[in-house]
């Protein structure tokens, strides 16, 4: 995938990400006008809500990895002088990242397998619990996804000595 299509892709995905927030913020109006003008509680919408949330935080945070804002401490890239050091150290945080977000995925993936074959429900919507636990294990596979491409662009830059992409 060259960078035009990545960066195609990534447009895409915020966009979606943005009309299910839309979603979200539609629906929760339509719960708080029927709570309070027409005196009728909707009581599936907390736990909606709460799933909503937790998807977004996951599938968020892949995002965020996109365009590198994460929290970072900038000690060690400061300190560098040469634009190759930096290179070599942004490849080497991503791919200990990689290999962090490879495992988080794997276990995140076993537990949803484990929560299907047990069973269990969630209490008012009647949803396998699974389907919470698997925004961690797909927000965690995008994330790797984005840092094996982010890896992949990193190192066809250094070898058309392109500028860092910060």
């Amino acid at each position: 995938m060259d960078a035009k299509k990545y960066a195609r892709l990534v447009y895409d995905f915020k966009i979606f990400l943005g009309i299910l927030v839309l979603l979200w913020i539609i629906l929760e109006n339509i719960v708080i006008v029927t709570r309070y003008v027409l005196k009728i509680s909707i009581p599936w919408s907390n736990e909606l809500f709460i799933l909503m949330f937790v998807w977004f935080v996951f599938i968020g945070a892949a995002l965020e990895s996109i365009d590198e804002k994460h929290i970072a401490i900038t000690l060690l890239h400061d300190a560098l002088k040469t634009s190759r050091s930096i290179y070599i150290l942004k490849l080497v945080q991503d791919f200990l990242f990689l290999v962090f977000i490879a495992i988080v995925c794997y276990e995140s993936w076993n537990v949803c397998l484990l929560q299907h074959h047990s069973g269990q429900i969630t209490s008012i919507l009647k949803l396998p619990v699974y389907i919470s636990t698997m925004s961690l294990s797909v927000g965690s596979t995008a994330w790797a996804a984005i840092l094996i491409q982010k890896i992949r662009l990193d190192f066809k830059g250094i070898k058309e000595g392109d500028n860092i992409h910060e």
